[in-house]
């Protein structure tokens, strides 16, 4: 997934599962961050260019219609929207383009979902004590969830949480991702530690990995 080095280096991602395993030292919580290419869907897009496109060039052969409408130029149409799809297909694989072709409001919720996917299919909620965190983040939409097993959240209040995105997302919105990684980390470490420290018989029970998806 050479995508993500746009944002990471092979060296930032190590350096990042570093402090994962150096945090999780003193404290028997487990914090697994997750980095997805998109969690919206953008099957639609295609589809949504096609018609705008050939609906500009319908208004801008308007002029022209008292001959492109007859034959032979007729069928020229058919040929014509073939490009038109095809240049949809390739302006939908661009960001901007499913960017703006999908709701604030379907953005957040398809987010959250996402988050909620991985708390899941990282087993984070897996763990003995209930001390998962999740820390997520979905590129395309420029959002971060946190999400923190049962035993935390009866521990910590939602404001801890909001504190920490804020900062997260500050840092990612300035393009210092290692940066914004380790700081949240430390900090969840930082509050782990205070309600779940290390236990005698602490066992690592998730991987101390930096989880990228598409």
């Amino acid at each position: 997934m050479t995508w993500i080095n746009k944002y990471l280096t092979n060296d930032e991602m190590k350096k990042i599962e570093e402090t994962i395993s150096r945090v999780e030292e003193e404290t028997s919580g487990e914090i697994v961050p997750v980095i997805v290419k998109r969690s919206s869907a953008i099957g639609h897009v295609p589809l949504v260019l096609t018609l705008i496109l050939t609906l500009v060039f319908v208004l801008a052969e308007i002029p022209y219609s008292d001959w492109l409408w007859v034959t032979p130029w007729v069928w020229m149409w058919f040929p014509v929207l073939i490009v038109i799809y095809g240049v949809s297909f390739f302006l939908a694989k661009l960001h901007w383009f499913q960017k703006v072709f999908v709701s604030e409001a379907d953005e957040i919720a398809q987010v959250h979902q996402r988050a909620q996917l991985e708390f899941y299919s990282n087993k984070i909620h897996r763990t003995e004590a209930g001390t998962g965190v999740l820390i997520f983040v979905s590129v395309m939409e420029k959002k971060a969830v946190i999400l923190a097993d049962e035993a935390i959240s009866g521990k910590l209040p939602p404001d801890t949480w909001n504190n920490l995105l804020k900062d997260l997302r500050a840092s990612l919105h300035d393009g210092h991702w290692h940066a914004a990684f380790t700081k949240a980390i430390e900090t969840c470490g930082q509050h782990l530690k205070t309600h779940f420290p290390i236990a005698e018989t602490r066992k690592n029970q998730l991987k101390n990995h930096l989880v990228v998806k598409e």
